[in-house]
């Protein structure tokens, strides 16, 4: 199994050299956003979606996600949870309401990847490809349609641990930050949106797998993750300077700061998943690092 670092670099290298799929997230990013702010408006009657009274943690610790959103890196609970319990409310909306369109988004986003950096043939031509974009498009719509059940089962998972952690500070206000409980979940379940892509996997199967790989491989998953906080984390202290700085427009600034780091990090993930497979388990991949045309 080629080394956690190595596979970072190569990671990080392909994201550069061919950015296209950072648009996934952007976009996603921005229709979620203004979903939110159109419900706090609307519910709490507050404009500001991530208020400028953004209160930061030292560190910001999240597990990134496999499809990176501005959320990895601000964190709004304490927030939300000193503007009441209208706030609490379009919040829990906001959550709810987004479940199926982020499981379909995360599915497709994940197929995004796997043609755009990790299948051999689309790796030597898609650069130069003049489809390029329409493969981009078609294999977004065809994954997302074929596993958004498995990610909206995924999804509720995580909207729950999601709600919890955005109803504890209310309930126990001394934990008014990401619980360690729904920490360690999101860690249990770092490869199972990984496993329904490459194996095509149900949820049962999935949380099955990743479970038993955190296992199996706690120390790489750990080093692995390690990267993750590092890079979430700093991109975490970034939010309020620039919240204070550009107000209700900080968020949007924010997902373009993050959604090429949030898109290395997938891919990164991705590629460590599929070290520790057998070679015959997944023949379509091909290492990130092959060579990629400069004009990609």
């Amino acid at each position: 199994m080629e080394g956690v670092g190595e596979l970072f670099g190569r990671s990080v290298d392909a994201v550069l050299h061919r950015p296209r799929a950072v648009l996934v997230p952007l976009l996603v990013d921005l229709g979620y956003l203004l979903l939110g702010t159109a419900l706090f408006a609307s519910i709490a009657h507050v404009e500001l979606l991530f208020p400028q009274g953004y209160r930061l943690p030292l560190f910001p610790v999240a597990v990134p996600h496999a499809l990176p959103t501005v959320g990895d890196v601000m964190g709004p609970t304490p927030a939300i949870s000193g503007l009441g319990r209208l706030a609490i409310l379009a919040a829990l909306t906001l959550i709810l309401v987004s479940i199926p369109l982020l499981a379909y988004a995360e599915a497709g986003f994940l197929g995004v990847l796997k043609v755009v950096y990790l299948t051999e043939h689309d790796i030597l031509e898609e650069g130069r490809h003049p489809d390029a974009w329409s493969r981009i498009k078609e294999a977004f719509t065809t994954t997302g349609g074929r596993h958004w059940r498995t990610f909206l089962a995924l999804r509720g998972v995580q909207a729950i641990l999601a709600i919890a952690a955005l109803l504890l500070p209310l309930l126990l206000p001394r934990f008014g930050n990401y619980g360690l409980g729904v920490l360690a979940v999101d860690v249990l379940l770092l490869y199972a949106p990984y496993a329904v892509i490459e194996s095509g996997k149900g949820v049962r199967s999935a949380v099955r797998e990743s479970v038993q790989l955190v296992s199996d491989h706690l120390a790489t998953t750990l080093v692995a993750l390690l990267f993750g906080f590092l890079l979430t984390g700093g991109v975490g202290l970034l939010a309020g300077p620039v919240v204070g700085v550009t107000g209700i427009y900080g968020p949007f600034v924010m997902s373009l700061v993050y959604a090429p780091v949030g898109t290395a990090l997938a891919l990164f993930l991705y590629n460590v998943y599929l070290s520790f497979q057998p070679r015959d388990l997944a023949p379509e991949s091909a290492p990130a690092a092959a060579s990629v045309p400069a004009g990609a």
